[in-house]
This record gives C-alpha cells, sequence and structure tokens, in this order.
C-alpha cells in the first residue's frame, strides 16, 4: 500500500477549528488508508508509534521544561493511560487531554504559561477509503512560547508525517481490518 502523507488546510467545521482564541501556527496531515481505523484508537496509536529518536528529545523536553517551570508528564503512568483509553472527553494520555470529540474528530490538548496546543484526530470516509488525519493549533501565550516554538516547529514537522504512517502500521500490525467495539 502506497502510504503517502499529504498536508491539507485547517479542516472546517472541525471542534479544533474554534478550540483557541488565536491560531499563530496549524498544519495537517493526512493520509489516505484502505480500511476504518476508528478515531478514539488514534492517540494511544499515536503515542505508541514514537520512533527512538523522537523518545530522546522528548525526555531532553522534559527535563529542559521542568527547569523552566513548563508542564511535564513527569510521574505520569503513561502506559496504564494508553492501555485504559476510551477516546473519551476528561481522559488524558499524559498532557494530553481530551477536550472535545465527534463521530470523526478528537480533540486533545493542554494549555501551558507558554503556548496552548490542540491536537485533533480525524478519520473520515473518503472517497470509499478512510482519511485519517492530524492538526496541530498552537496559540503563544508569551516571548517564551514564541522562543520555545522555534526549535519544535521544524521537528513537528518533519515528525508527524512519520508517527502518521507507523500509527497505521502498528493498527494493520494487530490484524485490523475492520472496525472493533469498544467496550
Amino acid at each position: 500500500m502506497n502510504m503517502k502523507t499529504y498536508q491539507l488546510p485547517l479542516p472546517e467545521k472541525s471542534i479544533i477549528q474554534d478550540a483557541l482564541q488565536r491560531i499563530d501556527y496549524e498544519d495537517t496531515f493526512a493520509m489516505q488508508v484502505e480500511d476504518h481505523l476508528p478515531v478514539e484508537q488514534m492517540p494511544g496509536l499515536f503515542f505508541k508509534s514514537f520512533p527512538k529518536w523522537f523518545l530522546m528529545l522528548m525526555g531532553i523536553r522534559e527535563i529542559l521544561g521542568k527547569l523552566i517551570g513548563l508542564k511535564t508528564a513527569h510521574g505520569i503512568d503513561v502506559k496504564n493511560q494508553i492501555q485504559n483509553f476510551k477516546g473519551e472527553v476528561g481522559e488524558s494520555i499524559a498532557l494530553f487531554h481530551v477536550m472535545g470529540r465527534s463521530a470523526e474528530e478528537l480533540m486533545m490538548g493542554e494549555n501551558d504559561s507558554h503556548l496552548d496546543f490542540r491536537l485533533s484526530f480525524f478519520s473520515r470516509p473518503n472517497g470509499g477509503k478512510t482519511e485519517i488525519a492530524a492538526t496541530t493549533t498552537v496559540q503563544f501565550n508569551n516571548q517564551v512560547g514564541r522562543i520555545y516554538f522555534l526549535p519544535v516547529k521544524p521537528i513537528h514537522r518533519l515528525i508527524m508525517p512519520i508517527i502518521l504512517k507507523r500509527m497505521y502500521r502498528e493498527w494493520k500490525g494487530r490484524g485490523h481490518t475492520v472496525e472493533p467495539t469498544i467496550g
């Protein structure tokens, strides 16, 4: 299967579209897949799909973030959160809290002193296939947020298509070809 990602504009009539007071940065990465991937499965797959080099960068972010007073995932049992995740508003994985949900979109995010971010996962029918997508929006709250995002932006733009592909490979590797019942 051709696992080509592409960019889209901010999805119209989406939860994420109006989730922040102001959008200082946004992107959407998407790809066509053969079968339906339930949107509530996407956040767990997202966190399981980080390459090792990216996990190392996230570890550095945790150390530096703690030093400068940013929120971190230190002490959070992320594996347990992933295992028990149902995709309901109020649930969390690390610093990502479910803030909104529809049949085709699940929006997560966090507000911090330096910036607020939202990440929506989409899974929607598209011409006999399914389009899966991840949209990120960011609102800078101060100069620290702007400076923080300077090195984050190119890494984010590099890693999101990689993670999206890995998410679907992980899903297919589990043998899923039809929507499972979430109970």
